[in-house]
This record gives C-alpha cells, structure tokens and sequence, in this order.
C-alpha cells in the first residue's frame, strides 16, 4: 500500500481528494469544515449535488475501511518512515542501545603484552627443571600498575592478578589454589604442584582482539548487556558511526487544554513517557495543546524532533485536528484500524521544515494514539515502535544478516510463540492485543501467558499478573468462541520474562 492511497485535506471544497481508505469520521469532519466556512450563493442543484457526492464518498469509504489491517497499516508506516541518518559520536555510555552504521575495526590488540589469566604467582620456569618447593615473594603487580617491571629472577615468584601484565622473564602462573602461603610476614609461599609447563595460565598479546580485526559490523545493536562499548574502548576506538536515535516530540490535545488534567490522560501520559524513556529515546515534552490552538502544534514543529506524538484526549469537537494537519501540509494515511483495545489511531506525516519554514524531504511521521492507558501503551508498541526501531537503524540488522523479508515488518517488538493459561473469549470481527504477563517455565521450557485483563478473564480478579507485570502483547485474532487454555498463540514480547513453575498438561 503506498501513500496515494492516504487522504490529502484542503480547505477548498473543489480541491477535496478522497479514495477508498478514508474513514466516515473524517470524511464527515471534512464535509462539515467545507459547510462551516462561508461560501458564495450557488444554485440550489448544485448544493444537492455536492451533498450527494460527499455522501457518496463516505458511504464508499466505510465499505472499504475493515480492509486496513493491523499489517497494512504496518506496511504504510514502514514506507513513510525515513531511512536511518549515520553519525559519528564518541564512545560513551550514551551509544547503549545505538546500531552500528558501518563496521569498525579495532584500532589496538589487546592484550598488548603477555597477561595473567588467573590470579596466582607468575614464575621463571626452565622447561625441566622445575620441582615443587618453597619460593619468595619479590612483589606485587595488579591491573592499574604503571611504569616499567623489574625482570623476574629464577627461583622468586610474583604476585599477580587477573589481566595483570607479567614481569619480564616469567612465563608461567601458578594459580593461587595450587599454593599455600608460608608466613605472610616473610612472604614466601610454597607451589603445591609440578604439573607446570611453560605458557600455563599465561594470555599472548592480541588473543583477545588482533589489531585491524572486524569486531563489529553494520547493524549489530550495543546492548547494555554484552559490553559492547567496553569491548569499543578496549580495542582503542574512540568515535564510532552510528545511526542515530529518534528524538521524540510528545504532547497532548485535549479539549479545554491544561486545565482539564483528567486522571485517565495523565495515566497514559506517564506510561507513554516511561515506555519510551526505559528504551532510551531522547524525549521533548510539548506540553498540551487545545483542539483549536494551531501555532501550539506549529510551534512544536521547530523543535527539531524525529516524530511527533499525541495524545488526543479531546472528547468533543476533533476537527481541529485534521485542521492542523492541514495547516502544516501534511498527509494522513489512515485513521482508524479495526482492532481492540482501540481502533482509533492515526498516522499522518508532515513536511520537515529547513528552519526558515519552507519544507523538505524526508516527512516526520505523526502518530496519534487513544486516551485509554491500556489502549495508548499498545498501540505505542504496536505502530509507534517499530517506526522508531526503523529509524534508528534496526532493520539494517535484518539486511545485514540476510534475513528473507517477511509481509510485514518485524523490526518492532520480537514474536514469540506462547501458551495460554486460561481461556478467553474472541471478538468476532477484530483481532484483539492483550495485555499479558508471559514467564518462563522453569518445569518445561515453554513460554506461558496470563492475560491481565478482566474482560479476558469474565471479570474475576486477575491471577497471576498485574499491569505493572505486563511483559507482552497476546495476539487473539478474530473468531467465535473462545481461545481456550493450552493452545499456543503469538505475542509480542514487550520486556524480559521471568521464570515460573508454570506447567500445563493438555
């Protein structure tokens, strides 16, 4: 689907140019700015006409609207969300969770000299000469110790630690468990074996990492898990080319503006905010807007963010919305997708701006989500994530590897096989998305899922989970009756799992 099937508004009623993707509610909202504003005496034929073509238009549109789909509508943001920009930053804390944009090499082997790999005694061994006994400790070396060593001398020994250089001459390490201490104020110590060979315990210069070797390539992700920007810093690099995060501006429309501080918006505010925060993306608050305040969105725009996200809480008149839209001359590619919790979410883009107001290339993508708390965190991490994920530079990982290309996108949150706990009952006619906890079961090792809501578990109180547990999304597709207990579904996965004793013999 690309984006000539998205609906361009104008405020000139000759200029209206609607296919078979728009929604009724928005045609209707057109229909009405077109009747709200003033116009010229016409023949009375003519207003019949015009009446009768725009409700032609919206009743074509309602036909065609249950055929968007949760992948269509994945598929147009995929396409109308900008390729990755590459920029070279230096190694910090700050490029956890970045990908790489091109490959880097190490700049320096390391170790750069021979080092202990145990904690222990570095010897003079002379192949076939050595023999159990009693050796003097001459002195210590650890990790931070600079300058230059003295040569180890036959028959002494020298304290050393892990990754601790060795002093010229040794070459050898008795660990420190084949050793017993003799008296410490004479610092002797006593090697309790003579199954010593020369290299033992000993690491050579670039056995961890070669100089000009490949240690990352294009796409890989600097998880905070794997030490990833050590691993940069121990090979030498110092600036590394990555793609860079999204800057993420949020605000939120409702009616009234600040003063209707409603529990419910505030809700979803603060879980929108710590959902992207826990990511890491770089997050500009906007603060609120009204429905009919134009230059509050404008003025938003010049901050220079990535994407743009609102909250539309706004219960009464929403036309001022799609005004502001197209005020900016932005494009809305679809504004309603069938599926529960909340079908009503939008995606538009708006032209960039090049900082004197004229627009350029490439769009910002502009997302609104429902008010509901449950309703706005999955539709963020169904629809806004992997926009943000393409953005900065996930799907690059998918080229790199050379994962075939699925239908729909799959850089957003990982797809997971699971097991329902319970049963729970479908919507005929709308896939739904569930809050879930999902854990691991330590007795089978298959992953299980709990739904948290109380419509999924008919109003009971909810077993084994809480909304601040929810891990994940269960995919319930459309269908009678119920998904019942012990069949596998999709889900995607929102956060870690925890272990469980969870089994199910079905």
């Amino acid at each position: 689907m690309t984006s000539q099937s998205a609906i361009t508004i104008s405020s000139n009623a000759s200029d209206l140019k609607l296919d078979n993707k728009a929604s009724v509610t928005l045609s209707q909202r057109i229909f009405q700015l077109f009747q709200s504003q003033p116009q010229a005496d016409h023949e009375h034929c003519s207003n019949q006409a015009q009446r009768h073509l725009t409700v032609r238009s919206t009743q074509s549109c309602h036909a065609s609207l249950t055929a968007l789909s949760v992948d269509e509508a994945l598929r147009i943001i995929s396409d109308q969300t900008p390729s990755p920009v590459a920029v070279d930053t230096p190694v910090t804390t700050s490029i956890i969770g970045s990908v790489i944009a091109e490959d880097v090499s190490a700049e320096m082997m390391m170790p750069p000299c021979h080092v202990s790999a145990v904690d222990g005694y570095a010897i003079v061994l002379e192949e076939g000469k050595f023999s159990k006994g009693t050796f003097p400790i001459v002195f210590a070396i650890g990790t931070d110790t600079s300058g230059s060593l003295e040569p180890l001398q036959p028959g002494t020994v020298a304290r050393t630690t892990i990754g601790a250089r060795l002093p010229p001459n040794a070459n050898a390490v008795i660990k420190e468990e084949d050793t017993t201490v003799e008296v410490m104020g004479e610092g002797r110590i006593t090697i309790m074996t003579d199954k010593i060979v020369i290299g033992n315990n000993v690491r050579d210069p670039g056995s961890y990492i070669s100089s000009g070797s490949r240690i990352f390539v294009r796409g890989d992700v600097l998880t905070p898990l794997s030490g990833a920007v050590g691993l940069l810093a121990m090979a030498g690099v110092q600036t590394v080319k990555i793609f860079r995060k999204p800057r993420i501006g949020i605000f939120s429309m409702r009616e009234g503006g600040a003063e209707n501080n409603s529990p419910m918006h505030n809700a979803s505010r603060l879980g929108v905010l710590s959902s992207l925060i826990s990511r890491g993306f770089e997050i500009e608050d906007l603060g609120t807007v009204r429905t009919t305040m134009h230059g509050e969105l404008k003025h938003a725009m010049s901050f220079g963010v990535d994407v743009l996200l609102i909250l539309n809480g706004a219960s009464g008149n929403e036309l001022d919305f799609y005004r502001v839209i197209e005020t900016l001359g932005g494009f809305i590619h679809f504004d309603r997708v069938p599926m529960k919790p909340s079908s009503h979410i939008t995606f538009a883009t708006i032209p960039s701006s090049d900082g004197n107001g004229a627009p350029y290339s490439p769009s910002i993508p502009f997302f609104s989500l429902p008010n509901d708390p449950a309703s706005a965190l999955v539709a963020l991490n169904l629809f806004v994530l992997p926009s943000l994920n393409k953005t900065g530079g996930l799907d690059e990982r998918l080229n790199t590897v050379g994962v075939k290309p699925r239908k729909t996108p799959k850089f957003g949150l990982p797809r997971v096989a699971v097991v329902l706990t319970h049963h729970i009952p479908l919507d005929p006619e709308r896939t739904e998305y569930n809050l879930a906890v999902v854990t691991g079961s330590l007795s089978d090792a298959r992953l299980y899922a709990t739904s948290i809501s109380t419509e999924a578990r008919g109003g009971r109180d909810i077993v084994g989970g809480s909304r601040m547990d929810a891990n994940a999304l269960i995919i319930l597709r459309a269908g009678r009756g119920f998904c019942l207990k012990g069949e596998i579904v999709e889900a995607l996965l929102m956060g870690p799992c925890s272990g469980s004793d969870t089994r199910l013999i079905c």
